[in-house]
């Protein structure tokens, strides 16, 4: 049975899982993803302002040595002497427009560094942030919806990427370390996986004779080059030998219009760069086909526990650190725990305490604690408009309300 989990004053908990140790993650990931995407912001924007006052400052200093020009011209003029002093005049004019450039200079260089400097502390705010956003969603705090894995078992160094789908539109993708799982980090027949795999896979000429008979492969023998496996489609390549591009197959499934998973089986030759037209698997073919799909998402099922690197987040679609999404994906998490922190705030029988019961086999009990203290600590760092993403987890004082003012005294 295993152990079930229940609210602090011992009733059922229904979500049945360590919510505490969720929400924890969940706050103390976004509080840093927050802190970081809020400096970043705001350096940000400090470029847009230090451009502005350089800006500013270059018109000053412009106009300063314009009306400097302007007077030495002026007061050479009405000398009297222009032939004397016109040539002095000249020098004159001359130092100030070098003392002008070099100002110019000075300001360029001087802001030319800053906005390196600002610029350079701007990309590692933002490597800093998804690397906290990578290791929240390492520690698997989302359910998983569906899943796909894409493997290349070629050559030394196996690779794969896994594309997990979470509730709220959220898709993430990691590497999964291949070459460090028992299964799949050496070549693998297919017959390791569904023995006695045997398709048609077109037709060919009886010999002597012009009529057709099926073309059956047996492929046990035949390894696995690369997979990709979705939730309900497949592209599987074997090959004869796995160190060598030579004749294999590659089956596929693809689901139709109606949605109908359409299983096929190519003919290729790799070294030549040749390959049959795609034979549609028919009757029990192609249920071998879908048992073999299905025996192969079981086997890769657990290299999606080798997530190593965040290689992208979506949300609805759209890349969250190209298009600034970070708080609005934090934002679609909190949505969904808010529920679950507000029923396990009514149940904690301690006020200033989250808290759930884990009952095992054996009828033992284990209190749970989390105190929101804690969890407001966390937060500390952030301005109040990032807070506020907080503030329906059950966690945060509520919000003083402003005192009515005292109603006029009657005067007699």
């Amino acid at each position: 049975m295993g152990a079930r989990y229940l609210y602090g004053d011992s009733q059922p908990f229904p979500d049945g899982y360590d919510f505490l140790t969720e929400l924890r993650l969940f706050v103390q990931a976004a509080s840093q993803a927050l802190s970081l995407s809020e400096e970043a912001d705001s350096l940000e924007y400090s470029l847009g302002e230090r451009a502005q006052l350089h800006l500013h400052a270059v018109e000053a200093v412009q106009g300063f040595f314009e009306q400097v020009t302007e007077l030495v011209a002026d007061r050479a003029a009405r000398s009297g002497a222009p032939q004397t002093v016109g040539p002095w005049a000249r020098k004159i004019l001359e130092h100030v427009d070098a003392v002008s450039s070099e100002a110019k200079a000075a300001f360029a260089q001087d802001l030319d560094q800053n906005q390196v400097d600002v610029t350079s502390r701007i990309r590692e705010l933002r490597a800093q942030l998804r690397r906290v956003l990578g290791d929240y969603l390492l520690k698997d705090p989302l359910p998983v919806e569906r899943w796909a894995i894409s493997l290349n078992l070629l050559g030394d160094a196996p690779s794969g990427q896994c594309v997990l789908a979470h509730p709220g539109e959220l898709t993430s993708s990691f590497g999964v370390d291949v070459a460090g799982d028992g299964a799949w980090s050496q070549p693998r027949k297919i017959g390791e996986i569904s023995p006695g795999l045997a398709l048609q896979v077109g037709w060919k000429k009886a010999f002597l004779r012009s009529s057709l008979h099926p073309d059956i492969a047996a492929l046990d023998d035949q390894y696995v080059a690369a997979i990709e496996l979705g939730p309900d489609s497949m592209e599987l390549r074997l090959r004869r030998k796995p160190d060598s591009p030579r004749d294999g197959f590659v089956l596929t499934i693809d689901p139709d219009e109606h949605g109908a998973q359409i299983p096929k089986i190519t003919r290729i030759d790799e070294k030549r760069g040749e390959s049959d037209a795609p034979f549609a698997s028919q009757g029990e073919d192609r249920a071998r086909i879908h048992e073999l799909f299905t025996a192969l998402r079981s086997s890769t099922k657990p290299l999606l526990s080798r997530k190593r690197r965040l290689i992208y987040a979506h949300l609805d679609g759209h890349d969250v650190f190209e298009r600034g999404l970070v708080r609005a994906l934090f934002e679609r998490i909190s949505a969904r725990l808010e529920p679950i922190a507000a029923q396990v705030s009514a149940h904690s029988p301690n006020p200033e305490e989250l808290s759930l019961k884990v009952e095992r086999e054996d009828g033992r009990r284990e209190e749970l604690y989390l105190r929101k203290q804690e969890l407001a600590d966390l937060t500390q760092p952030l301005s109040d408009e990032a807070t506020a993403l907080f503030r329906h987890l059950a966690f945060l004082p509520a919000p003083a309300t402003p005192s009515a003012p005292p109603p006029p005294k009657n005067r007699l």
